[in-house]
């Protein structure tokens, strides 16, 4: 595939070819279908990150080398796919799963349907199922480092981390990872439209208002305690006791203590 026939450019003045795939395109195409400006962009930023870290961090240039080695179209599938839970298009999304879970099932149906359908390349994935549950793991996990920088597949970490740079740019990691020129060349193709802080208050605060139960035990959640339902503080008290209301901790403690009781009774 020519670059003239993708949304992808080289960056030759960062040293960063993209690795072009049809199915990449037409995720892409799929995310902007379904996404605003916003959510695309950052998603196509977090995949150009993604490979500049794979350059420049030793564990991943070394699991490249590897057997079988990184897979970089994976993570990129990944990257652009990622925030499908973001959809505009809010009929496809769920009403009682976290936007992470919306995004991965959004993924994986998106590339059984391309396989199905015979697009360019969709051979390859239709009985590659480890691949894409990789990617189902990956988005899943996305916003969870403690289990994504830990999953087996170097995908998985790489991808979330390159998710991550798109929220600090040359300030992550210890700040030596990503430099300005870097960050303002990608940010030259692929502009932040709005990707900021009052934005991402309308969008996570707009999940707790809309789907609460989904939000307690995660990020969305601390969204919620701290801006309320619209991103301004209205309705930060109705969301607090929503979320002590499903505080597992009492539940979990009161089993227990349950159990302590019975066995502590005669039989």
């Amino acid at each position: 595939m020519s670059t003239q026939e993708t949304p992808f450019p080289d960056l030759p003045n960062i040293g960063i070819k993209f690795p072009h795939s049809p199915i990449t395109v037409a995720a892409f195409a799929y995310s902007k279908e379904h996404t605003s400006e916003m959510t695309y962009n950052h998603c196509v930023r977090s995949a150009y990150w993604a490979l500049i870290l794979a350059k420049k961090l030793p564990n991943f240039a070394s699991a490249s080398a590897s057997s079988p080695p990184l897979n970089l179209e994976t993570v990129v599938l990944t990257n652009i796919l990622h925030d499908m839970g973001w959809a505009t298009t809010k009929e496809i999304l769920s009403k009682d799963k976290r936007f992470e879970v919306d995004g991965a099932n959004l993924a994986h149906e998106f590339i059984r349907r391309y396989a199905q359908e015979g697009g360019e390349g969709a051979e390859k994935w239709k009985n590659d199922r480890h691949r894409v549950h990789i990617i189902w793991d990956a988005i899943a996990l996305h916003t969870t480092p403690s289990f994504a920088l830990h999953h087996p597949a170097p995908e998985v970490a790489l991808a979330h981390m390159g998710i991550m740079v798109d929220f600090s740019g040359p300030k992550f990691g210890d700040g030596n990872v990503i430099t300005e020129k870097e960050y303002r060349e990608v940010v030259r193709y692929f502009p932040l439209a709005g990707f900021g802080v009052e934005k991402m208050k309308v969008t996570l605060c707009g999940l707790c208002r809309e789907k609460p139960e989904t939000t307690y035990d995660n990020i969305v959640g601390q969204f919620g305690l701290e801006f309320g339902l619209d991103g301004k503080g209205g309705g930060k008290e109705e969301f607090r006791e929503g979320m002590e209301r499903q505080d597992p901790v009492k539940p979990m403690l009161d089993g227990l203590r349950y159990l302590e009781e019975l066995l502590a009774r005669e039989g």
